[in-house]
């Protein structure tokens, strides 16, 4: 009430910045609300840190157990609220199992490529076969039974 005292017509916005949380990247393809694959990055720098696009790791190497369980969880309760069909982003970030959402965008992310490539599945075309109407099917996908790591940064 009181940012809108400030400025009906322009609301004030403000953010609280909170330091040494890691930034998370939650991709996915969902159909009528339910997560058909999903990819779960990690950023190197901390959140509120990089000025755009960020150094990525994939599969995430240094979030708790219980941190992906509750990003898992929360973009589920997203995908299914917004009633989700298609590609979709979430930026979250976390400090301490605590995650916040900064972001939930409703379509493929710049990630979706580097994703495709780490896990020899095309995203893409999950998505456009979804958005086309198609009954589809998940792809096969382990995120931690992978012997390498990949690493999108930034040109």
């Amino acid at each position: 009430q009181q940012a809108a005292d400030v400025s009906p017509d322009k609301p004030v916005v403000i953010s609280k910045y909170i330091l040494n949380a890691k930034e998370i990247e939650f991709d996915a393809v969902a159909q009528d609300g339910v997560i058909l694959n999903y990819a779960i990055s990690e950023h190197v720098e901390n959140a509120g840190v990089h000025s755009g696009d960020a150094t990525l790791v994939l599969p995430a190497q240094k979030l708790y157990v219980l941190t992906v369980r509750t990003v898992k969880q929360v973009a589920a309760q997203i995908a299914m609220a917004l009633r989700i069909s298609g590609p979709f982003n979430i930026q979250l970030l976390a400090r301490d199992n605590t995650v916040k959402v900064i972001e939930c965008n409703l379509r493929a992310s710049r990630t979706f490529p580097f994703i495709s490539k780490t896990f020899d599945v095309n995203f893409i075309t999950l998505a456009t076969k979804v958005m086309m109407g198609y009954p589809c099917k998940p792809y096969n996908i382990s995120l931690y039974d992978y012997d390498y790591v990949a690493v999108k940064a930034p040109m």
